[in-house]
């Protein structure tokens, strides 16, 4: 992709940045408005269970119990919101990071005259969206200059790309390794480990998760994205940094091919 479309992945970010601040800020409305109320309903249900228990009343028992189950609702209402947010924030920041990836790849096929790759991957395949392909082939024609791969966040963009292919098809549970997952949350704080996947072969169709979990490096696991918001934001910073990153790379080998700076970006897609 030319330089503006880098420019523009980059301001997309930042407004991103700011939308997130604002979920979080109301996230955290939300919940001190439901601790507040929940709350005064815990008081007024433990007096009204002290009376029954006194007067021995087990209907009434019973009813609190279903009253005080059902006022937790606001509070599982607004975790779904949550992870909800998560997912579609998650899926949008990929696709970002990969048509930037991609489009960057589609520029220097123009920018360097390479035929080939140009009839090969966006000729013949006018779909192309392969990001770890392109990434591969940037590092090639810029001589490991451009190096996508090389940096840290490429890591967490593999586990990114695993995590948006499942959601994306509309199923919020994933599966990665025990490993995997424990190594991204320590970058970014944002898998829950729901429960661990029963590899055995005779019975994992009757019991698909393991009662007693191994926590096993290479053990894999049912995933979701946690209810915290702040583990988006942390995503976030890490994205813009690696549009940075790559900017800044693509400059300088703009600069070493003697490739002026209208040229990077004049080159569209």
């Amino acid at each position: 992709m030319s330089l503006m479309r880098m420019n523009h992945v980059r301001i997309e970010l930042k407004r991103l940045s700011d939308v997130i601040a604002s979920l979080i800020k109301n996230h955290e409305r939300d919940l001190a408005e439901y601790n507040t109320q929940a709350s005064e309903s815990e008081s007024n249900f433990a007096e009204r269970e002290s009376m029954a228990h006194s007067q021995q009343d087990w209907d009434a028992l019973h009813e609190i119990n279903i009253e005080r189950l059902n006022s937790t609702q606001p509070l599982k209402t607004i975790e779904s919101l949550a992870k909800l947010q998560n997912e579609l924030i998650l899926v949008k920041h990929v696709a970002l990071i990969e048509s930037m990836i991609v489009k960057t790849f589609w520029c220097l096929t123009h920018v360097l005259s390479h035929q080939e790759y140009k009839k090969q991957y966006f000729l013949d395949q006018t779909n192309f969206s392969d990001g770890f392909e392109a990434a591969s082939k940037i590092q090639e024609l810029t001589n490991n200059n451009v190096k996508p791969k090389s940096l840290k966040f490429w890591d967490i963009f593999e586990t990114l790309k695993t995590i948006r292919n499942t959601i994306a098809h509309g199923d919020p549970l994933f599966v990665i390794s025990y490993r995997r997952a424990t190594k991204f949350n320590k970058q970014i704080d944002l898998i829950h480990l729901s429960s661990e996947k029963n590899e055995c072969p005779h019975t994992k169709s009757l019991y698909p998760s393991r009662p007693h979990p191994s926590y096993e490096p290479t053990s894999k696991w049912f995933c979701s994205l946690k209810s915290d918001l702040g583990g988006i934001a942390q995503l976030n910073k890490k994205c813009i940094d690696f549009v940075e990153e790559i900017r800044n790379q693509y400059l300088k080998f703009g600069e070493l091919r003697g490739i002026s700076v209208h040229m990077l970006h004049a080159c569209r897609f």
